[in-house]
């Protein structure tokens, strides 16, 4: 959601700010658009998909819905670092789709950012899932949900 702020009123601060929820996958710090995420849940048991791709790690009932939960290291570049347990923080990011039913799994949910929308450019010109962007000296992977779905 972008939110508009008077540069008179607001001074120092950008025109334009995003609000991105900032979560680990694979051990990697990583920005998705809370636009893109429709509900945060804790990770419900899962059902395994016989000869089914790789990325999907299984179905889960969500509040009567079956949605697919993927692992997004391996549909991206993203690398696991970590091969730790799954741990309690751990959350199911369930997305916004007006056809399917997606959740993306991550290792913990950090916080809630507000980014100038102006920095969320890619660095250069990619068809991956994920770009790396520079915010107060610190390098984060934005992941661009809108391509797991092509």
């Amino acid at each position: 959601m972008a939110i508009k702020v008077d540069k008179g009123v607001a001074a120092g601060m950008g025109s334009e700010q995003t609000d991105l929820l900032q979560a680990v996958i694979g051990g990697r710090e990583v920005l998705i658009l809370s636009s893109e995420i429709r509900e945060v849940v804790r990770p419900l048991p899962l059902t395994r998909v016989p000869m089914g791709p790789d990325h999907i790690l299984g179905l889960a009932n969500i509040h009567g819905q079956i949605v697919s939960v993927i692992d997004v290291v391996k549909v991206s570049s993203l690398s696991a670092v970590s091969s730790e347990s799954v741990s309690s923080r751990a959350r199911f990011l369930v997305l916004r789709h007006p056809v399917m039913h997606v959740a993306v799994w991550v290792d913990e949910v950090k916080r809630l950012r507000k980014v100038e929308t102006r920095l969320l450019k890619p660095t250069k010109s990619s068809s991956d899932t994920v770009y790396d962007i520079d915010i107060d000296g610190s390098t984060f992977a934005v992941l661009d949900t809108g391509k797991l779905f092509h």
